[in-house]
């Protein structure tokens, strides 16, 4: 409350309206005295209106009266001592119990109270960075019921001081998006903007990355382009706070790279990977990973140590392997990271091969005797050697014989490669029953092939040279009404002859070599004219049960 000056005595020299104006400027100034709003204090500057103030009303009801001179507060020294760190000391007021202190950034339109003192000194850490500008200070303090505000204090704050560096925490291939992925850790200042991503060595170009908790970084290069595919990317990074002064760069970071290289014609594989150094607790193992033809089953892996060697040799014996799946692992000393390099793809097969080989057509010839042909081959292919491979099939054989290579052939080359050839194969053996090809194709290293679907021949069955049978009878005449078989080489057992109808009747059965076949049933009654089924079996002297079977027709 603010003393209303004068006494009770006096009050008789003015009338009613005087006092009732006099009680109402008395409010007003006890409002704004117990107002410590900072906003009010610099709007209204209440210290300076206060002392008018008061003297106005004292003289408008003493005009007697004299002023007497009260405390007041003002800063006795204010100083930067440190980065973004202030001193400020003011001097001791007895009565007041408190102090109030105000902060008011170059940015800002009014004081922030920041600490509520009994001691007359503050250290202000800035807790945001004031690049070369002034902040603001002030003090308050309350004596009874009296606000009194201390003059205002300005401290000179410039950031001078580097952005502690960042980090580099990984540096791997994203194998989903096949781009090389950044992390590090954040700069330990609280004030930093973002970092700068230096790409190349030197660095040639630059991108950005904002904010301080940004840690990572996707580069725009596709690996899976033939120019980035096997390139090792430079990066160093930077941090810079809001001064926009950046910190020393990172040394120089990569990423894991895994090349594969080959001989010509060669199935040893040479593996080899740069030093990978970006792991923040050092680097533990290098795990190797392989897949063959790209099937998980034939998923193979080896370690190799911290230091090396960054090389390996791979042996790949099996033919039917025509391509590998490779990539690299790195793991952290405390296996918690892992670094991945890009797939890779080799084809083992670099030489040229063919797309396709087809077996056009294969007929016997039976007048040679010999099998004929004709083969279609990728015209783009540039390797002119075919190989033709046949498998003999034999009667009654439980274990078929394996393909045998019986030709090199060669297409013509002018005026330009030819699809279509043929080949004769006139090495042909009657005892055999069917002959089975296959056409295989090899690549420029003979390696690897393409292979034909397989064609099979059979072979018409052959007289036997040690029997003759008639194939057809006339009934009822005396020279040609009589089936009779002959038989070169003697028999010594088991002879059985049967004829049947072609309904699968039989009609005639004798085991007596003598005994012919005369166009009549079992009864002697005279058979229609037609085709019959005959099948004769016997044993020969060398103890070769032989069957004969085929038709005979019956004329009348």
């Amino acid at each position: 409350m603010v003393p209303c000056f004068g006494s009770t005595h006096n009050t008789h020299l003015y009338n009613g309206f005087q006092l009732k104006r006099h009680c109402f400027y008395l409010n007003i100034l006890q409002k704004m005295s117990h107002s410590t709003h900072p906003s009010l204090l610099k709007r209204h500057s209440l210290c300076r209106v206060l002392p008018v103030f008061c003297v106005f009303c004292f003289f408008f009801s003493h005009p007697s009266a004299v002023a007497q001179p009260g405390p007041t507060i003002h800063f006795i020294d204010a100083a930067v001592i440190g980065h973004h760190i202030g001193h400020l000391s003011w001097n001791r007021l007895d009565s007041a119990s408190s102090y109030q202190l105000f902060r008011c950034y170059p940015d800002q339109t009014a004081f922030t109270h920041i600490a509520t003192l009994t001691d007359t000194h503050y250290t202000d850490t800035l807790h945001r960075v004031v690049c070369a500008d002034t902040v603001s200070y002030c003090v308050t303090a309350l004596l009874l019921d009296t606000l009194l505000r201390s003059d205002t204090a300005g401290l000179y704050y410039q950031d001078n001081i580097p952005t502690a560096p960042c980090t580099l925490r990984l540096c791997t291939v994203d194998t989903l998006l096949n781009r090389v992925r950044l992390s590090w850790e954040p700069s330990p200042d609280t004030d930093v903007m973002g970092y700068y991503i230096c790409k190349g060595s030197p660095c040639l170009e630059y991108d950005t990355v904002w904010g301080r908790l940004n840690t990572e970084y996707l580069c725009r290069e596709d690996l899976t382009l033939d120019e980035y595919a096997h390139t090792e990317f430079s990066f160093r990074i930077l941090a810079f706070d809001s001064c926009f002064q950046a910190s020393p760069l990172t040394p120089y970071y990569h990423n894991p790279v895994l090349n594969i290289s080959a001989e010509p014609c060669s199935r040893r594989l040479h593996f080899s990977w740069n030093r990978y150094i970006n792991m923040p607790d050092s680097v533990n193992n290098y795990y190797l990973n392989y897949f063959l033809n790209g099937d998980d089953t034939y998923h193979y892996y080896f370690t190799v140590g911290s230091d090396g060697p960054f090389v390996y040799d791979l042996d790949i014996p099996d033919l039917a392997v025509r391509q590998i799946y490779a990539y690299l692992v790195v793991y952290s000393n405390n296996d918690s990271l892992i670094a991945l390099s890009r797939v890779h793809t080799f084809r083992i097969d670099q030489g040229d091969t063919a797309r396709y080989a087809n077996i056009l057509s294969a007929n016997y010839l039976d007048t040679v005797p010999a099998v004929h042909l004709d083969f279609e081959v990728d015209p783009d292919f540039q390797g002119q050697t075919c190989l033709l491979m046949r498998r003999i099939v034999k009667e009654n054989d439980n274990y078929p014989s394996p393909f045998v290579q019986i030709a090199r052939l060669t297409r013509s080359l002018t005026p330009s490669p030819q699809q279509f050839f043929s080949y004769t194969d006139t090495d042909i053996q009657r005892t055999a029953t069917a002959y089975v090809y296959r056409l295989d194709v090899p690549d420029l290293c003979n390696q690897l092939y393409v292979l034909s679907d397989t064609v099979g021949v059979s072979l018409p069955p052959q007289a036997d040279p040690a029997a003759w049978i008639p194939n057809i009878i006339k009934g009822g005449d005396p020279a040609l009404g009589r089936f009779c078989p002959s038989f070169v080489a003697p028999l010594a057992q088991d002879y059985c002859f049967e004829v049947y109808t072609r309904w699968g009747q039989r009609v005639f059965l004798t085991h007596t070599l003598s005994e012919c076949w005369d166009g009549t049933d079992f009864r002697h009654n005279n058979l229609p004219q037609g085709v019959y089924v005959y099948r004769i079996t016997c044993r020969h002297t060398d103890k070769t049960l032989k069957t004969y079977s085929g038709t005979v027709t019956l004329l009348r």
